[in-house]
C-alpha cells in the first residue's frame, strides 16, 4: 500500500466548501458503500460536506434494502448546482467507463477504484489524468480501499459507515471467496465487528417480487450448456443488475468454470462474465468478446460492460457475443444442452 500517495489525497481537497461524491450507473453494494466511507471521512477529518449522485435506478433487492437501511440519501444527476461545489470524488469506477457519467461542469478531484479498464495505475496517461488517482485490481473491493484511506487519516468508521463498507466489502468479494487479497480479509474482520448484524442481516434476505423469480425462470429458459461456458443470452431484463445476478447465480451450478449472461435494459445490452477458476481474468475475456462495439471493466473473476443498442439490434449484439464467445473458448461447431433439457442429469454432469 502508497501511503505517500494516501497521504496526497489531502492535498487536493479545498479548505472548504462541499463535494460531489459518485459512483457508475446503478450501483452495486460495493459503489454503495465506498461512497457512504468516502462521505464520512470528509466530514470526520476534512470537515468538508458532500453531496451523493447515484445515477441510474436500484432495482436489485439487496442494493435496495441497502440503500433503504442505510438511508443512503441522494442528489438527481441533474440536480448538482455547480456553484455550491468544489469538485467532484468518483469511486469504484472511472470517468472513462461508458457507464460512468459525473456531473458536467465539477473538476474531478480524486478516482477510488479497483477496476481494470483503459486506464490503470502505473499507465502514465492515466497516472496524470486527475489530481489524485487511486487505482489499483490488487484490492477485491473499493470500499476496502476506502476502509485503508480512512485507517490511513486516523478515522474510525460510525455503525453506520461500517455496515455500509462491510457490504461492500462482502458482497464484491462473494464473502472473501471471489478475488480477495489479504487486503479485503483484513478490512471484512475489522469492519464486521463494528456493523449492525440486524441491518446485516435484513440486507441480505429481502423480500423479492414476483417478477424476480420470473426474470430467473427467463433465465432457465435461455440458459444453454457448453461444458466449461454457460451461455445465458435474455432479451429485456428487469434491471442491468439482474444480468450480473444471473451470471452469478449459474455459476454456482456443479462443475461449472464459466458463466456468460447478457440481458438489454436502458437502452444497452448488459453483459456480464463470471470464472469459477482461481488464476482467472475475466476482463481480457470479456474484452474480446464485447469487442470495439463496446465498452467493460473487471478484475479477477468477475467482469462487466455493454453494448448500445442505438446502432446495433438485440439479436445482432446477441449474435455478435455468441459467436466471439465460441471462438475464445473453442466451441465453435459445439451443439448445446439447454440447461434445463430432460437429458441434463438431475445431479452433476
Amino acid at each position: 500500500m502508497n501511503e505517500e500517495l494516501l497521504s496526497r489525497f489531502a492535498e487536493v481537497l479545498p479548505s472548504s466548501g462541499a463535494l460531489v461524491l459518485c459512483t457508475h450507473r446503478h450501483p452495486d453494494p460495493d459503489g454503495l458503500g465506498a461512497i457512504v466511507g468516502l462521505e464520512y471521512l470528509l466530514k470526520k477529518k476534512f470537515g468538508l460536506e458532500s453531496s451523493l449522485v447515484l445515477e441510474g435506478r436500484i432495482r436489485r433487492a439487496e442494493n435496495v434494502a441497502m440503500r433503504e437501511l442505510l438511508e443512503i440519501e441522494a442528489l438527481p444527476k441533474g440536480g448538482v448546482d455547480p456553484a455550491n461545489f468544489a469538485g467532484t470524488l468518483v469511486v469504484d469506477t472511472q470517468p472513462c467507463f461508458s457507464h460512468t457519467h459525473p456531473p458536467g461542469a465539477l473538476p474531478i478531484l480524486g478516482v477510488i477504484d479497483h477496476h481494470d479498464g483503459p486506464k490503470v495505475a502505473g499507465d502514465d496517461e492515466a497516472a496524470d489524468a486527475y489530481p489524485w488517482q487511486w487505482v489499483d485490481s490488487s484490492y477485491g473491493a473499493t470500499s476496502t480501499m476506502v476502509y485503508f484511506l480512512l485507517k490511513h487519516y486516523g478515522v474510525v468508521p460510525d455503525k453506520r459507515t461500517a455496515t455500509a463498507l462491510y457490504c461492500g466489502v462482502r458482497y464484491d468479494t462473494n464473502n472473501l471467496l471471489r478475488g480477495a487479497t489479504e487486503f479485503d480479509e483484513t478490512a471484512f474482520r475489522a469492519l464486521e465487528k463494528l456493523a449492525d448484524r440486524q441491518i446485516i442481516g435484513a440486507i441480505d434476505q429481502p423480500p423479492l417480487s414476483r417478477k424476480y423469480f420470473q426474470q430467473m425462470r427467463v433465465a432457465m429458459d435461455s440458459c444453454q450448456d457448453f461444458g466449461p461456458l454457460l451461455l445465458t443470452l435474455m432479451g429485456e431484463v428487469q434491471s442491468p443488475e439482474s444480468v450480473a445476478e444471473v451470471a452469478d447465480w449459474f455459476l454456482r451450478l456443479e462443475g461449472q468454470q464459466w458463466s456468460l449472461a447478457g440481458g438489454a435494459c436502458d437502452g444497452r445490452y448488459q453483459i456480464s462474465l463470471r470464472c469459477d477458476m482461481a488464476d482467472a481474468d475475466a476482463y481480457p475475456a470479456l474484452r474480446f468478446i464485447i469487442g470495439e462495439e463496446g465498452a467493460c471493466g473487471g478484475h479477477g473473476r468477475m467482469a462487466g460492460g455493454q453494448i448500445s443498442l442505438a446502432e446495433m439490434g438485440l439479436e445482432e449484439i446477441q449474435d455478435l457475443v455468441r459467436s466471439r464467445a465460441m471462438d475464445l473458448f473453442g466451441l465453435q461447431g459445439e451443439e448445446p444442452r439447454m440447461l434445463l433439457s430432460q437429458d441434463s442429469p438431475a445431479s452433476g454432469r
